[in-house]
């Protein structure tokens, strides 16, 4: 079961907001309010909600500032920003702070549900990375005698292995490629190469795969013609909406905004 959070200065839009929400399909067994930022922020640090839906603008303070506390002391927290039309600013703000989405007022019911439900997808997500690690980190390197080849059983071994396998992703970044293709390559378990990868690179394996592909996906964006489902195709992204997603989760803007604003650097500096 889930706990969420909605905070608002207007009661009726929490009210409005609250009544929307699908509570029991989507397995939420409390809603918590709050009017303020600096309420808000009390009764998550009381309550600690998995998913907090908050308004970007307030009296005093603005919900950035609340994305912001949040997160400093629960980095996993599922923050959905909802704002007017005239507010896209403080929206770009609050997904530099990793808000999950933003909702435009007024909310529709449908796709407010449907932002709750990726949340929650989410945490499931991050629940099994958990439990993952948590297995990783009773394997030992030392019992693993079949280890993959380079691998001597110690953090010398596993570091070049991480070395291959990064290098082997710049090289195939647009081909299919899974966490356990990778570690069985390496005679691993799913669970313990995740985490030695995040260990020695100080980044999930699956965040640096999408890290490269952004990354390439940009430079064909400066350096080519390519249409944007064609370079989403080109970097390993066959659903052009899921890159989208990838693009703007890796740099807090979406792929049309930012050959858009190539096309404007360019078009001043000619």
């Amino acid at each position: 079961m889930y706990r969420l959070m909605v905070a608002d200065d207007e009661r009726w839009i929490r009210k409005g907001i609250i009544k929307m929400i699908e509570a029991e399909q989507l397995h939420i067994s409390e809603i918590f309010e709050a009017d303020s930022v600096e309420g808000a922020f009390e009764v998550f640090l009381k309550e600690r909600p998995d998913i907090v839906i908050a308004d970007v603008k307030f009296p005093r303070e603005d919900g950035c500032t609340l994305c912001e506390k949040i997160y400093a002391v629960s980095p996993d927290t599922q923050i959905i920003m909802i704002s007017g039309y005239r507010e896209f600013e403080y929206v770009k703000r609050a997904l530099s702070y990793k808000a999950i989405d933003y909702l435009l007022k007024p909310v529709d019911k449908t796709l407010l549900n449907e932002t709750v439900r990726r949340c929650i997808n989410s945490l499931d997500l991050l629940d099994k990375e958990k439990a993952e690690k948590e297995k990783a980190e009773k394997e030992t390197a030392f019992s693993m005698q079949d280890g993959g080849e380079g691998y001597d059983g110690n953090e010398e071994g596993m570091q070049k292995i991480v070395g291959e396998v990064m290098e082997m992703i710049r090289k195939n970044y647009n081909k299919k490629l899974s966490l356990s293709e990778i570690a069985g390559s390496y005679h691993f378990s799913d669970a313990y190469f995740s985490y030695s990868f995040k260990k020695v690179a100080g980044i999930s394996l699956m965040n640096y795969i999408m890290e490269v592909r952004v990354e390439k996906a940009k430079e064909l964006m400066l350096s080519s013609n390519y249409n944007l489902k064609d370079i989403a195709l080109r970097v390993g992204y066959p659903d052009q909406h899921y890159f989208t997603k990838i693009f703007k989760k890796m740099t807090g803007t979406s792929p049309k905004e930012y050959k858009m604003q190539i096309e404007k650097d360019i078009f001043e500096h000619e």
